[in-house]
Formats: structure tokens, C-alpha cells, sequence
């Protein structure tokens, strides 16, 4: 994960327009009717037409570099990407101490289109890893979730990549991801971000950065190290300057090259 930077990016018109005009009719529904979300399904609830339109997709995009907001992987050469919820829209799911999970409804749909809970993903992550999952740590401060529901009282378990800098509780040893705080433990075992193939994506990827770094271990030679360090200096700067992929990788692994 790396820090996805919004500031100063306007609202999309359609999420300020139409998005508004939706959010204000769910939230009289609700009032009016507090089972309202209870039998309906999200695709009849929510508008992808707005919270997916081009217009935010492509700002998601750009701002994003066409990467997964959870796995740095690049979205956009293999599928459109996923407009991700950060806080699910339709329902969220409750664990329960026996290890089981329950659908709660209603989701934060007060925040289905809303410019702050909308990030870029990719399919893995948002529909077959993440889904409605939303942990608290603390779940005590999580009743029924309204839009009269104070949400500045949670502390999610996942780590908002848009709101906070995810290299202050995840890091890496070569390829693989290391939590450094609590939430940063719980949101790689949750979102997988170990899982075999990202580790191997990860590695394949910068092989040749790891490569010049172990030469270095061996090399004596004063002009071959300075050589060998110019070339990883180069590297790392080409990919952070372009906001390549799994950049929060290589910045935690070659932090002395900066």
C-alpha cells in the first residue's frame, strides 16, 4: 500500500450533482422507513452510473497511477478496476467470537458517494478478498450503522491509504509485507496482501533491484560498488518518480539508497 493523495483534487461534479441528490433520497428512506435497505438488493439500491462514472473513475485513475489502492499492483492493463467503497455501501459483516461472520445491513450507504470513501482497485482485492468486510477495533463503538451514525468514532482495522500513510504500519522484508503496528498486521492477513502470487508479482518485478543489492554484499572493489549504487539509486528514483508499482515496497527495501 502507499499513500494515495487527494488533496486539492475537486469533488467530481457527478458526485457533487447527482451523488448528493441520491444520498439525500436513501437517507429519507431510511427515516421514513428503518427496514427500508432490509430486503433490497445493492444494485437496485446503489448507482454505479454515479459512483463509477468516468468522470470519477478516470480522477481514481490518474491520482492512483492506475494502481490497486490495497496491493500496488497496475489495475488498468488487464480490467477496468473496481471503484472500491472503503466503508461498504449495501451491508458489512459482523465476527462473532466463534469465529463466524454475519451480514449486517444497513451499510454506510450515507457514503456510497461520497469522493472520500472511493479509491481505485483491483477485482482480487475488492470483490474476492475484501468484499463487506470492515473490522473496528474496537466493534463497541459500532451500533446501527445510520447516517446519524457518528463514524468519526471507529478506528477501522484497515488502513485508509487516502487519510493516513500506510508505510507507518506496513513495511517489507524483500518482497514480502511485515506489520509494524497492529492494524498494519491485521489489514495484510485480511486483504491477503501476502498471498503467493502478489509475493511473486512483487518479486519478479524488481529481481534485478535485489540482485544489485546482494552484489553488494560481495563486491570489495571501490569504482564497481560506486557503479553498482548509481544503478540502484537510478532505478529506485525512476520508479518512485513515476509512482510505479509496489513503490512501498522498494522504498522500505532500499531506504539507504535514498
Amino acid at each position: 500500500m502507499i499513500y494515495i493523495n487527494k488533496v486539492g483534487e475537486p469533488v467530481p461534479n457527478v458526485l457533487s450533482t447527482n451523488g448528493v441528490t441520491e444520498t439525500q433520497a436513501l437517507c429519507a428512506n431510511y427515516d421514513a422507513d428503518n427496514t427500508y435497505f432490509n430486503n433490497r438488493s445493492s444494485k437496485h439500491l446503489f448507482k454505479s452510473s454515479i459512483y463509477a462514472h468516468d468522470d470519477v473513475k478516470d480522477v481514481l485513475v490518474r491520482i492512483q497511477n492506475h494502481k490497486c489502492c490495497f496491493c500496488e499492483s497496475r489495475v488498468t492493463h488487464i480490467s477496468d478496476g473496481d471503484v472500491e467503497h472503503f466503508r461498504p455501501k449495501a451491508e458489512w459483516l459482523r465476527e462473532n467470537v466463534d469465529g463466524t461472520k454475519n451480514k449486517v445491513k444497513p451499510g454506510y450507504y450515507f457514503l456510497a458517494y461520497d469522493w472520500n470513501n472511493l479509491m481505485l482497485s483491483c477485482l482480487m482485492c475488492n470483490q474476492r478478498i475484501k468484499g463487506n468486510n470492515f473490522p473496528l477495533l474496537n466493534e463497541a463503538h459500532r451500533a446501527i450503522v445510520t447516517h446519524h451514525y457518528d463514524i468519526t468514532r471507529e478506528l477501522s482495522v484497515f488502513i485508509n491509504p487516502t487519510m493516513e500513510d500506510p508505510e507507518t504500519h506496513i513495511t517489507f522484508y524483500e518482497n514480502s509485507p511485515i506489520g509494524i503496528s497492529l492494524r498494519g498486521k491485521k489489514t495484510i492477513e485480511y486483504l491477503n496482501l501476502d498471498r503467493f502470487s502478489l509475493n511473486e508479482a512483487r518479486k519478479e518485478k524488481f529481481k534485478d533491484l535485489f540482485m544489485y543489492k546482494k552484489f553488494l554484499d560481495v563486491v570489495t572493489n571501490p569504482e564497481e560498488r560506486d557503479e553498482i549504487i548509481e544503478m540502484i539509486k537510478k532505478r529506485i528514483n525512476e520508479i518512485i518518480d513515476k509512482n510505479g508499482e509496489y513503490v512501498a515496497m522498494v522504498k522500505a527495501n532500499f531506504s539507504d539508497f535514498l
